[in-house]
């Protein structure tokens, strides 16, 4: 029997991951969390699961699924623009279809399936009529990410069994809790790539900037809800970028190295810990 976007093949049960990251929303900031891995990859630390908000739930994907290390993903962020997910609707529920993110996801992944990933992993979404947090654990991978990154007037809803659902940043900004109750993650190590956002101009001179900056007010705030429960966080200091400046690539990817590297003091601590038994 052929398996449904829904309902994929069962896979055999995984250990209890280790360490999980919980990838924050963030647009374009989310490039910083490739400077976050790199740096994990550089010092050994190996990631067990990942659980990933919006843009966070795109770079969570592609790095599990292993068709590309993080290098070339530097490289495709680097090459990728806007358009690259763009694909024009009627406005009705949304400015862009969300089928744009789907068919540039889905052409950069070798797995279909959330199960076939080696690795846990978690897209946080939320409901679009209810307003309740939904995370996808299992399905079509890339269906998933689409879901995750549908922002609200950008990007039309994503419909996945029955539910429209839109992007994961309305009610976990940084999915800490997905990755612990979901993933079942022992320590859970946050990437926040929106630390010390909302100072500048948010120059709001169209309905998409206005949109993210909404969603970025709306994000702050279960974000710090979150942000406690987690064993330790990189905050990543985006000073001076927008949510919108993809260009900002390299700067981004240096500031990611430059967060993970100040927190490796203690997130070596804390997995010295575990191996001692805690």
């Amino acid at each position: 029997m052929t398996a449904s976007p829904f309902h994929p093949p069962t896979h055999h049960e995984r250990p209890r991951p280790r360490l999980a990251l919980a990838l924050s929303g963030g647009a374009a900031r989310c490039i910083a969390q490739l400077g976050v891995l790199q740096v994990f990859e550089e010092e050994g630390i190996a990631v067990d699961a990942i659980a990933g908000t919006s843009g966070g739930s795109l770079i969570g994907a592609l790095y599990l699924d292993g068709r590309m290390s993080v290098g070339e993903l530097v490289t495709l962020a680097a090459k990728t623009g806007w358009t690259d997910v763009f694909k024009p609707a009627i406005p009705t529920t949304g400015l862009i279809s969300s089928e744009g993110i789907h068919r540039f996801i889905s052409s950069h992944l070798h797995a279909r399936y959330i199960g076939n990933l080696d690795k846990p992993f978690a897209a946080v979404c939320a409901d679009m009529i209810t307003g309740d947090k939904v995370v996808l654990t299992s399905g079509s991978l890339a269906l998933a990410v689409q879901a995750s990154c549908s922002l609200p007037i950008i990007f039309t809803p994503t419909e996945v069994g029955g539910r429209a659902l839109i992007d994961g940043g309305y009610v976990s900004q940084i999915p800490v809790l997905a990755a612990r109750e979901e993933l079942g993650a022992r320590h859970v190590v946050a990437v926040d790539v929106n630390h010390k956002a909302g100072a500048e101009d948010p120059r709001l001179t169209s309905l998409p900037r206005v949109a993210m900056h909404l969603a970025q007010l709306l994000g702050r705030r279960n974000a710090d809800a979150e942000l406690p429960h987690a064993d330790a966080a990189i905050k990543v200091d985006i000073t001076g970028i927008q949510l919108y400046d993809i260009g900002k690539h390299k700067e981004l990817v240096r500031r990611g190295r430059e967060a993970a590297i100040e927190k490796l003091p203690e997130i070596k601590a804390l997995l010295s810990g575990t191996c001692s038994g805690s």
